[in-house]
């Protein structure tokens, strides 16, 4: 066999039959009454439909027509461990739009705070003729050939938001959402974060792969009926990423307890800024430099916001709403 047949093939994007189908089908007519709660994610060869940033269903194109993948979670409340095969049915179209009610009351009950304010702040910028950014997918996750390549790369998390600004030349949003100071520290705490952005960077990633990405995700979205409020065509150029950290929910829990912010600066820096109380043994700033320069290597921009998932009225996801704005200098 050849070696190539063993790798996974990696195409960003769907085909015309494919979306021409998808836009005849039952979940096209329930993605257009609910917008103002659904997210289509396109994927490689498929898509994702998103309630919560929660992918509640896979869209596939198999002979013809429209299949789709759900957790079984979703319709009858139970989860059945890590087994993919176990864990999910093959569904038709016209069950998802039947059960549809059920499916997100389910979502609600599994999905953080953090999760549902990332849906909440995609929807309302999209909504928003008048933001300078348009959210183009949420979750996306760099896809590699197989798993050598992925472990060199030493870079498997995913960008919770990517925004296009709809002026030219377009500039390029990376987002991370953080929502209270539950996910600050540990495992998937803002150093993790940092570290992947900055290995994405220097691996060439955007320009490797985003880039082209970017380009057909915005192409199969105009296909299956999506409006995207510019045009996109082969070859324009974007500019290379930036990076923002969005928090929501800046407040201290008690009179004397530390908000996000101050938690945040904790693991960033090597000092302590930003009212910072207490100081991490592992900082971002002794392995990365100080991320809020714009002379270092790597830099990003924090935003924050006292609003809580309640209130969240932040309808420019980048240039309007916030409390406080750290922008590199």
């Amino acid at each position: 066999m050849n070696k190539n047949s063993k790798e996974k093939k990696i195409m960003r994007g769907i085909s015309k039959d494919f979306a021409e189908e998808f836009r005849k089908c039952e979940l096209y007519r329930l993605y257009e009454k609910h917008k103002d709660e659904l997210f289509i994610g396109v994927r490689n060869n498929y898509l994702n439909l998103y309630y919560n940033c929660d992918s509640i269903a896979k869209i596939k194109y198999t002979n013809g027509s429209i299949r789709c993948e759900i957790d079984k979670y979703y319709l009858d409340e139970k989860h059945y461990g890590s087994n993919e095969k176990e864990k999910r049915y093959k569904i038709e179209p016209n069950q998802i739009c039947e059960h549809y009610e059920k499916i997100i009351k389910n979502s609600e009950k599994k999905e953080s705070n953090e999760k549902k304010a990332q849906s909440k702040l995609v929807l309302l910028n999209n909504e928003n003729e008048k933001s300078n950014w348009f959210c183009i997918d949420v979750e996306y996750i760099k896809q590699f050939k197989n798993q050598k390549e992925k472990d060199e790369a030493k870079f498997n998390a995913r960008f919770d938001i990517i925004a296009l600004s709809k002026e030219k030349p377009h500039r390029v949003a990376l987002i991370e959402i953080k929502y209270g100071r539950g996910a600050i520290g540990g495992k998937s705490g803002i150093y993790k974060h940092v570290m992947d952005f900055s290995n994405f960077c220097d691996k060439g990633f955007f320009e490797g792969h985003l880039k082209q990405e970017i380009i057909k995700i915005i192409k199969s979205q105009k296909d299956i009926g999506i409006f995207v409020p510019f045009e996109l065509p082969e070859g324009v150029d974007v500019l290379t990423p930036e990076f923002y950290f969005i928090t929501l929910d800046n407040n201290a829990k008690t009179e004397k307890a530390s908000t996000p912010k101050q938690t945040m600066a904790g693991y960033l820096f090597k000092d302590k800024r930003w009212g910072c109380k207490k100081l991490s043994t592992k900082c971002v700033e002794t392995e990365f430099g100080d991320i809020t320069k714009k002379d270092n290597k790597f830099h990003a921009t924090f935003l924050f916001s006292k609003a809580t998932l309640e209130n969240i009225g932040i309808t420019d996801i980048i240039d309007d709403g916030y409390d406080e704005r750290i922008i590199p200098e």
